[in-house]
């Protein structure tokens, strides 16, 4: 037992010894390391370096009269003058924005305000008015868009007032919900607005509303409710047009899809018609039934080509395989129409499961066709 025990001993101060030359050695090596790398950095900072051998591909990419991006003060009016000089580079002007929206914290309230309400060329109003739309992204503070509104309710150059509303879609949320609801109180400044003389504002209101419901896959319960409410009282056709197409009404309630289908049967424009058509292609699983009985009666007692054309678009899209028997009970109706229709039945033989795969194989189909014949 004795000679057991003192082997043991005599082991374990042979393995002690053992790690502690092991560490050692670990830190020498680490320091010969760190000297030897300080040396050898030396030497290769005094060396001259040559260019890899494709060096001469890189240096002739960029054209010999090329000028390096010159650095921009962050100064408003610097920042401005060059957006304007800007024009030819989409690059350097994203650039230049970017800068602007940087500075949009530390810059006076009134500098910027004071450029917006005196900037008359329309680009360069665009980048103003974004940047004041910012502040109330950053700090949500009702008076900043307050402000904005008043004035373009002010403004008489078309062409400025829609850069202004086009500036509400950067507030961070649906402008066309925010407005009315949280910073006017009530005011709807939409409904002046789709109404407004100039084509170029009804426009910009369009455009606000597909950028904002583009958000979230076309599927923004309010903003494609307040789009089919706004056609509904638009008085031109294709302002109203535009909002029904603007947005999916998948998520919308009953009341905004019996809108749809109202301006289905009753609008007098085969433009706003076939708008309704196409969004009742969307709506959603509970109103289905109901709205394909709709765009079935009215594809019997329309008597426009395209509006027909887009009923039978929205019958399939809606329907999928299930669209099948209401094409065949359509397909005699209207004898112009039947080789539509026999098309819209060949896609669906093939049992798409989602509108996706079905518009996909109907591009493919049409440029097959278009494609020239060798």
């Amino acid at each position: 037992m004795t000679k057991t025990t003192r082997r043991l001993g005599w082991a374990a101060v042979a393995v002690a010894v053992v790690v502690m030359a092991v560490a050692g050695w670990l830190r020498w090596s680490r320091t010969t390391a760190l000297v030897t790398g300080g040396t050898v950095a030396a030497e290769v900072a005094s060396t001259p370096l040559e260019p890899p051998p494709d060096a001469s591909v890189a240096v002739h990419a960029v054209p010999p009269t090329a000028e390096p991006l010159k650095a921009v003060p962050c100064e408003l009016s610097t920042l401005l003058d060059e957006y304007r000089e800007g024009k030819a580079s989409p690059a350097y002007r994203r650039y230049v924005r970017e800068q602007l929206r940087g500075l949009v914290e530390s810059l006076p309230e009134e500098t910027l305000w004071s450029r917006l309400r005196t900037e008359r060329e329309p680009e360069t109003l665009a980048v103003v008015a974004e940047a004041w739309v910012l502040r109330y992204a950053l700090d949500g503070k009702p008076a900043v868009l307050e402000r904005l509104v008043e004035h373009l309710g002010q403004e008489r150059d078309p062409a400025l007032r829609a850069t202004l509303v086009r500036s509400l879609a950067h507030t961070g949320e649906p402008s066309t919900e925010l407005l009315g609801n949280r910073v006017l109180k009530g005011r709807d400044v939409y409904r002046d607005w789709v109404k407004d003389p100039s084509p170029e504002v009804r426009g910009a209101v369009v455009e606000n509303f597909r950028e904002e419901a583009a958000r979230n896959f076309g599927r923004f319960r309010g903003v494609a409710e307040r789009a089919v409410s706004l056609a509904a009282v638009a008085d031109d056709p294709s302002t109203a047009a535009g909002l029904l197409t603007s947005t999916s009404i998948e998520a919308a309630g009953r009341a905004s899809v019996g809108q749809v289908r109202k301006l289905l049967q009753s609008s007098e424009h085969p433009e706003v018609r076939a708008a309704a058509a196409r969004a009742l292609g969307t709506a959603p699983v509970s109103e289905l039934p109901a709205s394909m009985d709709a765009l079935a009666a009215r594809y019997v007692t329309e008597t426009d080509k395209s509006v027909r054309g887009a009923l039978l678009e929205s019958i399939s899209r809606l329907g999928l395989t299930r669209a099948v028997p209401v094409l065949e009970k359509l397909r005699g109706v209207d004898p112009e129409m039947k080789v539509e229709v026999e098309e819209w039945l060949a896609l669906l033989a093939e049992r798409p499961q989602t509108w996706d795969l079905l518009d996909k194989a109907r591009r493919a189909r049409d440029a097959q066709a278009a494609a020239p014949r060798r």
